[in-house]
């Protein structure tokens, strides 16, 4: 126990000084009701949640929806395409061949290591007792330049958990912000085992409808739960000014709090 704990707490301190400068934690909800609970987006005030996540709700395939959201940190933007701040640049660059792509990729690789593998257990409690039993993350799409190509995050992930078997989803349909249920399909059977906890893992949410549309895709196949974990939740800035006073700045001073923040509990551990 003190080896792996000592191992984890390596593993916080690296993930704290590559990323703890800039990377602020999601959170699900305020002091002011602006924060949407399920993907930690902004909402109005006495809404239930955010306007793509409501869509979510009360579509016919509500039921078919993952069972959990947890996203590690914002990238925020002051207006569409914007990529000044730091965690948002990682998020292009890590699937680019550029100089710097090698640190952005090496920054998501140490998030997941972090947040995963050694946070198996808070999965775990996170889901009614049962671990994840599978991994899935989400292909390209058929519009998509990488379409047919290995995405950088699953390479990123097999080399993560390679001892997880792996359920593979294959893209149908081309690119949409909305939920499409038909968007992915599985490639091949799995036995019911495999899929009684599957990992669906992401790198951005922007209106979580990808994402959500593979959950869809996993339920569907005969997935019992679907847990996701996005490395980044996209914030635009100039939209939440559009939702309220403030609400861009408070979004603005959210802290991180280093390698001690569980994104699985939302508490920070000692």
């Amino acid at each position: 126990m003190d080896r792996l704990d000592g191992i984890r707490r390596r593993h916080e301190a690296s993930l704290a000084a590559t990323v703890g400068s800039f990377a602020q934690h999601v959170i699900y909800r305020s002091t002011k009701d602006h924060v949407c609970p399920i993907c930690g987006g902004a909402k109005k005030s006495g809404y239930a949640c955010c306007i793509s996540c409501s869509t979510h709700q009360h579509s016919p395939h509500k039921a078919l929806l993952a069972d959990t959201v947890r996203i590690f940190a914002y990238a925020p933007m002051e207006c569409s395409g914007d990529a000044s701040h730091q965690m948002t640049r990682y998020m292009y660059r890590y699937k680019e061949n550029r100089p710097d792509s090698e640190r952005a990729r090496a920054a998501i690789e140490e998030i997941l290591v972090t947040e995963l593998v050694l946070r198996w257990g808070c999965i775990k409690e996170v889901s009614g007792g049962v671990a994840p039993t599978a991994w899935a993350t989400i292909p390209s799409t058929i519009n998509s330049p990488r379409a047919g190509v290995e995405h950088p995050l699953h390479r990123i992930v097999r080399q993560v958990l390679p001892s997880v078997p792996e359920v593979e989803l294959r893209a149908a349909g081309v690119k949409s912000r909305s939920l499409s249920p038909d968007l992915f399909q599985l490639e091949g059977e799995y036995a019911p085992n495999t899929l009684r906890h599957v990992l669906l893992i992401d790198d951005t949410w922007t209106t979580g409808g990808n994402v959500q549309s593979a959950a869809v895709a996993l339920k569907r196949a005969g997935a019992q739960r679907v847990t996701v974990f996005c490395v980044a939740r996209v914030v635009n800035y100039a939209f939440c000014a559009s939702i309220g006073e403030g609400v861009a700045n408070g979004f603005r001073s959210l802290p991180f709090r280093g390698g001690n923040w569980c994104p699985w509990h939302c508490v920070p551990e000692s």
